[in-house]
């Protein structure tokens, strides 16, 4: 369920708020009265900037994912999100792209170390059912003498 902020101050129905992330917050100032709200936004791996990604307009209507936990931003203009900066896990700004390029490069590494312990495993086991076989043909052996 998605659910439209609005201003809670007594006397101002405003849903229109100028943005600024601060400390993994994300502060909404209402365009009509001026109270100022904060949200948490650290689980995002980008950081909204005050500014519309298409028109550059700061003021956002922002609405509250309640089951996908997220607060989402669309331009009072043109409905885009607002623009977004992608920090990579050294804290450096990237663009979309190259964020999700090394997020596939850790799957793909953790991919491989899972494939090398299976190896290591059946390694194990076969080196386990060789030893099975030969004790299997020494009893046989045994038995049959």
């Amino acid at each position: 369920m998605v659910q439209t902020i609005v201003c809670k101050k007594d006397g101002c129905n405003g849903n229109e708020f100028h943005i600024v992330t601060e400390d993994n917050k994300l502060k909404l100032t209402c365009n009509d009265c001026g109270s100022t709200y904060y949200y948490d936004v650290s689980y995002y791996e980008f950081v909204m900037l005050s500014s519309c990604k298409k028109c550059n307009n700061n003021t956002f209507k922002l609405f509250n994912n309640l089951e996908k936990q997220g607060i989402y931003a669309k331009c009072t203009k043109c409905g885009y999100p607002p623009e977004k900066i992608f920090i990579d896990d050294e804290g450096i700004q990237v663009t979309y792209e190259a964020k999700l390029l090394q997020d596939m490069k850790q799957l793909m590494y953790k991919i491989d170390q899972r494939i090398c312990n299976l190896e290591m495993k059946v390694d194990g086991l076969e080196k386990g059912q060789e030893l099975l076989e030969e004790s299997l043909a020494y009893i046989n052996r045994y038995m049959s003498e």
